[in-house]
């Protein structure tokens, strides 16, 4: 119970929260540099950061450095992950990485009320809510802003928040944590000690984006006082800030009242990062009337073909009947399938002759025709130019998924049906506690080949150059089959090896049905057999699939050979279910079936996919192998994020950098990795992902 010192402290808090002047709702707008930014030292804020926006941050103060990447999932919830080095040599033993251990985290945060004109943001949050415990804290904050200058904020804490200022007690907290991370028990939440905290900030108006900040601190570093040789001789933390630019802050700490720190903090968001097309070929007028004389022969298909060409669209097949021409093409340039097909309906009204009334562009992936899109020439001539074109347009497109087969159609044999590519490639090995980021930079062959529409041969070779992933030596843990923890026998080659080697067959079994066969090396520790069947409706938001795979490992050496593996469960699978929500671009997938190792449940994932071609998300795994049998992390779990080259480049791109991050890699609840399943390469050709940028149809 809260005692009559407690009482007080609250009596003030409502003054804080609710001034006698409440009657006015609007909401304030913040100052640039007072956005949602970091909280001042250590302590936290409230309110949210812009909806999408990332922030990374990292601090470095005494024998302690944080490292945090936080993402705005939606305005009301913010994520992050923590990775933090504790112990240097001037406090006790320390590895080759210059700390004792390394510690990973989650935080999770509610932002439960924006600032309004007299009432502060309100936040919630937890602190290493499914880590080890060492940093396991709740807290209760209100912020709130004057005059754009100054920013103030008045929180409760519990847990390590709750260390130091303490003014009451709501209970016992049932843990301190668990020393193999992953467990979540709701049992402590806002339980123990309730410490109180705050901190102000002021906006400096004679130096342009510099900021002053001060806090009252309410964690006594218990929990980690055996990798420091000091505790705290102050509760008083100091700051300094200076905005750089929008996306990146320097600043410096006096912390404790004994040590110096610093900060950086770059904070992206996708919303913001469209790129530009100056540097991209000006698109076709859309012509009322085609070029004079214009006739269905050879030279009007080659005319036709080579401007696409100049357009970056390749021509799988086309033919014409009636009063309609039809292509199937191939976007392998523009972000946006949408405009692809906008660029091709205007080269078609160039060169089709005027009877041809109907133009029909069918949308393909390997070669497969998925999304069909047929418009009227002459009601498309007569908005095309209107300032709602792209609106109007979408009133009078028809969609159908396109048919199993398209007959009388002439495949198009002149397009080179070989492409290589010869690039750079980096890879990091991370959350070692003796090393916690080991790397590995080389060169990579790509090597693909078209058979026939549906079939491809590819393969990928690698060679290390700068590599310190012969270093590695972490490597079997758990009670499981050791189906994924011996990745470090194959991470020390450094040798030429074979990534991948396949040959896969995409098909369609009836309009809104696909298949996939896929033989070969699949990835670097399987090869085998992979089955798969999709289900994918265009007027539904949901997919269902299906996956069988018989596999073998691969050798050490990743060339030809393979090896034997007690306790792989050489056949596994799983079905799986799709769903765009339908609500702020998020797409859920859930697979169920058996893993590897033999254990057999599910996997959850959420992914944010954004108009632009940005994605971000996360998965967990949950199986009959319990969390002793997988050992330290007790459970599969990760963040991943793809980073569009489009998002920044002056011309279209459909490259990008993919990047997952697994807290700790485990054998419970693995699957065999390996490109092409089908809803990564159907689902972006599909009728509602295609609208969702209609936008750009006519650019």
């Amino acid at each position: 119970m809260f005692n009559r010192k407690t009482n007080i402290y609250i009596i003030c808090l409502s003054f804080f929260l609710f001034p006698l002047e409440n009657t006015y709702s609007k909401q304030i707008h913040l100052s640039n540099n007072l956005d949602g930014s970091p909280g001042i030292a250590e302590m936290p804020i409230a309110g949210a950061y812009k909806d999408g926006q990332l922030n990374f941050v990292t601090s470095k103060s005494g024998p302690f450095l944080k490292n945090s990447l936080s993402f705005q999932a939606i305005p009301l919830i913010n994520l992050k992950f923590n990775y933090e080095g504790l112990g240097d040599a001037k406090t006790m033993y320390y590895s080759s990485s210059g700390y004792t251990t390394w510690d990973r985290s989650v935080d999770l945060r509610f932002d439960l009320a924006n600032e309004k004109q007299y009432t502060p943001s309100i936040s919630l949050g937890l602190k290493d809510f499914a880590g080890t415990g060492r940093n396991s804290s709740e807290y209760l904050v209100f912020t709130k802003t004057h005059q754009k200058k100054l920013r103030y904020s008045l929180g409760l804490g519990w847990g390590r928040l709750g260390s130091k200022n303490i003014i009451g007690n709501t209970g016992i907290r049932s843990r301190k944590g668990n020393s193999q991370g992953g467990d979540i028990n709701i049992g402590h939440y806002f339980r123990g000690d309730v410490g109180l905290f705050g901190g102000i900030e002021y906006n400096n108006p004679k130096v342009k984006n510099l900021i002053l900040g001060a806090e009252l601190s309410s964690d006594n570093l218990e929990s980690v006082k055996d990798y420091t040789s000091k505790l705290p001789k102050s509760s008083i933390n100091y700051s300094i800030k200076y905005k750089i630019s929008n996306g990146f802050h320097l600043g410096g700490y006096w912390v404790r009242g004994q040590s110096t720190g610093i900060h950086l903090n770059i904070k992206a968001n996708p919303t913001d990062y469209n790129g530009g097309d100056y540097l991209e070929l000006a698109p076709e007028p859309f012509y009322s009337h085609p070029l004079p004389n214009s006739k269905i022969n050879s030279d009007f298909w080659e005319n036709l073909l080579k401007e696409l060409r100049n357009q970056y669209i390749r021509v799988v097949s086309y033919g014409d009947k009636k009063n309609e021409v039809t292509l199937v093409i191939d976007n392998y340039h523009y972000q946006s399938d949408a405009q692809a097909v906008g660029r091709t309906l205007r080269v078609l009204s160039k060169y089709a002759p005027i009877e041809k009334k109907t133009f029909t562009v069918i949308i393909s992936s390997f070669d497969i025709p998925v999304s069909k899109f047929s418009m009227n020439r002459h009601e498309i001539s007569s908005i095309v130019d209107a300032p709602n074109a792209e609106l109007l347009s979408k009133k009078i497109v028809k969609y159908e998924d396109s048919q199993k087969h398209i007959y009388d159609l002439n495949l198009n044999k002149v397009e080179n049906k070989f492409n290589w590519s010869l690039y750079p490639y980096y890879r990091f090995h991370l959350f070692d506690p003796n090393q916690p980021v080991y790397y590995d930079f080389g060169a990579r062959l790509k090597l693909n080949q078209y058979i026939k529409p549906g079939i491809i041969i590819r393969n990928t070779i690698e060679q290390s150059m700068i590599s310190s992933f012969d270093e590695i030596w972490r490597g079997k843990k758990g009670k499981l089959p050791h189906v994924r923890t011996e990745l470090k026998n194959y991470l020390n080659v450094q040798d030429t090896r074979i990534r991948d080697l396949t040959v896969s067959s995409y098909f369609k079994l009836n309009p809104s049905s696909y298949g996939r066969i896929t033989l070969g090396y699949l990835e670097p520790m399987y090869s085998g057999l992979s089955l798969e069947t999709l289900k994918f409706n265009k007027s539904s938001k949901v997919a269902i699939g299906a996956e069988l795979n018989f596999l073998r490992a691969r050798e050490f050496r990743q060339l030809l050979g393979h090896r034997s593996l007690p306790g792989l469960a050489k056949i596994n699978g799983h079905i799986s279910a799709y769903l765009d929500t339908g609500y702020k671009d998020y797409y859920t997938q859930l697979d169920i079936g058996r893993y590897l190792a033999g254990d057999n449940g599910g996997t959850f994932t959420l992914t944010r996919k954004f108009p632009n071609g940005w994605d971000i998300g996360g998965f967990f795994t949950l199986t009959d192998a319990s969390f002793s049998d997988f050992g330290e992390g007790s459970f599969d779990k990760g963040i991943f994020m793809k980073l569009p080259f489009n998002a920044i480049l002056p011309y279209n791109s459909r490259s990008f950098i993919y990047e997952k991050i697994r807290p700790i890699q485990g054998d419970g609840g693995s699957r065999v990795m390996m490109e092409g399943r089908l809803y990564s390469i159907i689902e972006p050709r599909t009728k509602n992902n295609t609208l969702k940028t209609w936008g750009r149809l006519w650019r």
